[in-house]
């Protein structure tokens, strides 16, 4: 079932969802679970049941060819350029099985090695990998390799047991009709066994999302993506900054405290939390969750450690690793986590990521600490 409501304004802004937009967006965050803190439940419960051969497989295509997000990651941006595939499963397995096994970068002419090398794009740059003439798509894999582990963006971790590694990687997608068969094969599993029991509450939650956005004529999309996501300041304040015509949002129930967007202009698509009171919670309970979040990203040394370094200013990742003395991937995981409840904001700078403290965020700071104090105190200040 695909649902596809746009709505007749100027500035190209659309509301939309689909089954395989869904599908595959459950499938990253089910991937990302065990790695990101405030991943909402229904990722984490499943990646616990889950099979552990079909969890290996997930990570795996969800990390090659450079960590995430991977392959599917690659596949998931590319469908928003595709919408003969937003259509039930069966749609979405048959736009895989007819991709060619080459293709280019381009997310609007892909093919399954094409998807391997717009996944090879450094995180937050607005253009996929690029071909050399005369470059196989295996010496492409090969450098970009070179190219990381001589950036100092953090953003790149070391695999976990059963993710990609370079010489998995480079095997792999020499043979790109195995890479497609395998990916067939994790969809029609993921969805058979985990996505399909769920299927009828999640499209149902995010059907009363989209009809009560159809009624908002918003033109700002500044403030309309702030308003989503609930925050101060969104991936179009800091990262995403390219000229763009054209605004998809999609509502998730997976993507929790986090943001997940897809950035090649013209097109900027963002997967939104779908409201709490479309998933039938109260507003209050999900208050009380964003507070619990809050509470656990204060709850952690290192993490108190990180900001009290960034009180005296902006600094670049690779500086906080090295005044820390801690891993690279452990600080990854901190800031990505902070700055998903709010407490820190970040922006890249050429191949370097820079994080400050959220002066915004002393509001939910405060009411953190209000929610222990009478109601007749916090009144008064």
């Amino acid at each position: 079932m695909a649902i596809t409501l746009s709505s007749p304004r100027s500035t190209g802004i659309e509301f939309a969802s689909s089954m395989a937009l869904d599908l595959v967006n459950a499938m990253y965050f089910t991937a990302l679970a065990d790695s990101h803190e405030g991943v909402d439940d229904w990722p984490v419960r499943t990646r616990e049941r889950m099979d552990p051969a079909l969890r290996v497989e997930l990570d795996l295509l969800f990390t090659c060819p450079r960590n995430e997000p991977g392959i599917m990651g690659a596949l998931n941006d590319a469908l928003f350029f595709h919408r003969e595939a937003w259509g039930d499963v069966e749609t979405l397995l048959r736009f895989i099985r007819e991709l060619p096994a080459a293709g280019t970068p381009d997310p609007r002419r892909p093919g399954i090695q094409g998807l391997a090398l717009y996944a090879l794009r450094w995180p937050g740059h607005n253009e996929p990998y690029r071909l050399a003439d005369g470059v196989s798509p295996r010496e492409a894999m090969a450098n970009a390799l070179v190219e990381e582990r001589a950036s100092d963006d953090i953003a790149c971790t070391p695999p976990r047991e059963g993710e990609c590694d370079p010489a998995t990687m480079l095997a792999l997608f020499d043979e790109p009709e195995d890479v497609r068969a395998r990916m067939l094969h994790l969809i029609r599993r993921f969805y058979d066994e985990h996505y399909r029991p769920d299927e009828a509450r999640r499209m149902a939650c995010m059907r009363r999302s989209i009809e009560a956005h159809q009624r908002d004529r918003s033109t700002d999309v500044g403030e309309l993506t702030r308003r989503l996501l609930g925050r101060h300041s969104s991936c179009l304040d800091t990262v995403c900054t390219g000229d763009y015509t054209s605004y998809v949002f999609v509502p998730s129930a997976d993507v929790g405290v986090y943001n997940s967007c897809i950035d090649y202009g013209p097109l900027h698509a963002l997967y939104y939390p779908c409201e709490p009171q479309h998933r039938g919670m109260p507003d209050e309970d999900e208050a009380t969750r964003r507070m619990a979040l809050v509470y656990r990203a204060l709850s952690d040394e290192q993490r108190l450690r990180i900001l009290r370094l960034l009180r005296d200013g902006e600094l670049y990742a690779q500086e906080i690793v090295e005044r820390t003395g801690l891993h690279q991937s452990v600080v990854s995981r901190h800031l990505t986590f902070m700055k998903a409840v709010g407490l820190v904001n970040s922006r890249r700078q050429n191949n370097m990521k820079f994080f400050s403290l959220n002066a915004d965020a002393g509001d939910e700071l405060r009411q953190a600490v209000e929610a222990f104090l009478p109601a007749s105190r916090a009144r008064s200040g």
